[in-house]
């Protein structure tokens, strides 16, 4: 029987049917409703689904339902746990923790060994520091591309373009230009404040706002399915080793 896995994000939903190791993802734009039919059309049938979420109780519920309405019958909505395949938490209430986080550090596990600095760049950037045994030592979090520029839009009066924005460090010759820089330069700085601060640690990113971060200087392992993986292990109860 085949794994699904579904990455509920604030913005984004990812999801991938997977065969052992062998995960392929797509993205979903549309209602939970048709990415249960989409689900259960590539599926073939029932299989088990596991879900990491960072939205409210109530949307997760109806996305339950739905993938329940069509037929799947082993549904999982996965937290964050206190001690999971050697990763520690340092949260006191682990379960305060974003799932996307979690499950992003124990795909960077499944992936790599040594300290790791793991980052998820998405509606909000998050940074997250794991020792070789496994502990997590911290994180960071702070607004990521769209909520910056959605900060200025709606508290500046005069800050407007049509244009959109493209990820660039050199300095902009027109507002929509310099919005982008000014967003580029604040993200990758605080990044690289990090990166500097642990020099020791590999970095490992994912997100749907990180695919830019190479091109403006970057320096680590893109990993487009980090949460995806991450929920992997879970679905399979003990540690995996993904391809690096």
């Amino acid at each position: 029987m085949s794994e699904l896995l579904i990455d509920v994000g604030n913005s984004a939903v990812k999801w991938a049917v997977c065969h052992g190791l062998n995960l392929k993802s797509q993205r979903h734009s549309g209602s939970f409703s048709d990415l249960a039919e989409a689900m259960w059309t590539s599926a073939k049938g029932d299989s088990t689904v596991w879900i990491a979420s960072v939205r409210d109780e109530q949307s997760d519920q109806v996305l339950v339902s739905e993938l329940h309405a069509v037929g799947f019958s082993n549904v999982h909505l996965c937290g964050t746990a206190q001690k999971e395949d050697g990763l520690l938490n340092s949260y006191a209430e682990p379960s305060r923790m974003g799932a996307d986080r979690w499950f992003a550090m124990l795909g960077a596990r499944a992936c790599k060994r040594g300290p790791l600095l793991v980052i998820d760049a998405g509606s909000a950037v998050t940074c997250d520091l794991v020792a070789s045994d496994g502990r997590h030592l911290g994180g960071y979090i702070f607004p990521g591309p769209a909520l910056m520029e959605a900060a200025l839009q709606s508290n500046t009066q005069k800050v407007r373009y049509s244009d959109s924005l493209k990820l660039a460090l050199d300095p902009g010759q027109s507002t929509a230009e310099c919005v982008a820089s000014g967003i580029s330069v604040a993200m990758l700085g605080a990044i690289k404040q990090v990166c500097d601060q642990y020099p020791a640690h590999q970095v490992i990113f994912t997100g749907g706002a990180a695919s830019g971060l190479n091109a403006v200087g970057l320096v680590g392992d893109w990993r487009p399915d980090l949460v995806l993986e991450g929920l992997l292990s879970r679905a399979h109860g003990t540690e995996v080793a993904f391809a690096t």
